[in-house]
């Protein structure tokens, strides 16, 4: 019997984003459940919030296993099913690669989440979020540029696709969103460049997703 698998998402998370780009690498089929962040109100948002106490996406259900958490996602994902490894059998490349998805997840995104965005909008002043999301965003693709720069082949470290890859996408959308200058990044516009005509990155884009709004 194939696998069941159900993702808690949202069209813009990067969270999700990250984990619906890896579902689709390995070929599998799941369920979405689309969930609002800006009210977290309805029937999924409920559950979401009711399985991962902290109250994030995504949440994944495998077979009737909960987990949370991105790249621990991720990294389960890759253990679990067949298909292209997302983290390299050679140790230094797969601690390079945990490092790069490490820095996006762990180093920026917290700083830009739409909970941080409200928080500095309420101690701030509006709009006072949006100028801390560009200052950091950029911050922190200035120096993963750097990092990228002595690992990269056609993707983040090397010539495959590693959990490093799976970060990027979301992070330069973010980045975009937030009209954050680009064109000093040239490495990691290159990597991105390379993973849009993947067709797993493709379908993982969030125009893709049952809940983008229709234009």
């Amino acid at each position: 019997m194939p696998s069941q698998l159900i993702l808690f998402t949202n069209y813009r998370s990067s969270a999700a984003w990250r984990v619906r780009i890896a579902l689709n690498l390995k070929g599998l089929a799941y369920e979405s459940k689309t969930i609002d962040l800006q009210t977290w109100n309805g029937e999924a948002a409920s559950e979401a919030k009711s399985l991962n106490p902290a109250g994030r996406i995504p949440v994944l259900i495998h077979d009737g296993r909960v987990l949370t958490e991105s790249l621990a996602i991720v990294e389960y994902i890759d253990e679990m099913f067949e298909g292209p490894k997302l983290l390299p059998t050679d140790p230094v490349a797969r601690a390079n690669a945990r490092a790069v998805a490490l820095h996006v997840a762990c180093g920026i995104q917290p700083l830009q989440i739409v909970r941080t965005t409200k928080r500095v909008d309420e101690i701030a002043g509006v709009g006072k979020g949006a100028e801390w999301n560009a200052y950091w965003i950029k911050r922190g693709l200035e120096e993963l540029e750097e990092i990228v720069k002595k690992t990269a082949g056609k993707y983040s470290v090397g010539d495959s696709v590693t959990i490093g890859d799976v970060v990027i996408p979301s992070i330069l959308y973010n980045a975009r969103r937030w009209k954050v200058n680009l064109s000093p990044l040239s490495t990691l516009l290159s990597i991105e460049k390379n993973l849009n005509v993947l067709p797993a990155f493709i379908a993982a884009a969030p125009e893709q997703q049952p809940d983008a709004p229709k234009k």
